[in-house]
């Protein structure tokens, strides 16, 4: 989804949804997309999920799912085409038990902004906020447990 082009504006989006979420130190999880966990890595630690097996082998500490990470272990996730997936529900609900109370999702979708804003409503997720980068929408949320 991100072209080579495209990968600096998004990462720039995400950055300031993070530093908006005060969720910019500590441990992040990128979800499906190998270029944006390179660039967020330079100045955090990053872990690469749900990563293709080509794109998997540039990225050792790259792991299948989030079921080896523990409740609360995480600052947030950033996660990519959540506003087209079938499976959204389950997936959110998943990033969210892996995210700390107070922690940030940011979701990253090409276009769709209503969607996933109705999709990050529906998860729980309070103070939403959305940017854009050319045609991506990058919205973010607070995850809450109560």
């Amino acid at each position: 989804m991100l072209d080579r082009l495209f990968v600096t504006p998004a990462v720039m989006a995400v950055t300031e949804a993070l530093r908006s979420a005060v969720a910019s130190e500590g441990k992040l999880a990128v979800v499906g997309n190998a270029k944006l966990a390179s660039a967020l890595s330079k100045p955090r630690d990053v872990v690469a999920v749900g990563l293709s097996a080509r794109a998997a082998k540039k990225h050792p500490t790259a792991l299948p799912d989030l079921s080896s990470i523990q409740a609360g272990e995480l600052a947030g996730v950033i996660g990519v085409d959540v506003a087209t997936r079938d499976d959204w529900e389950a997936m959110l609900r998943d990033w969210s038990r892996v995210v700390r109370d107070g922690g940030a999702l940011v979701l990253v979708d090409r276009g769709h902004a209503a969607e996933a804003s109705r999709r990050a409503l529906c998860a729980g997720l309070t103070e939403l906020e959305q940017r854009r980068a050319g045609r991506l929408v990058i919205t973010s949320g607070l995850v809450t447990h109560l």
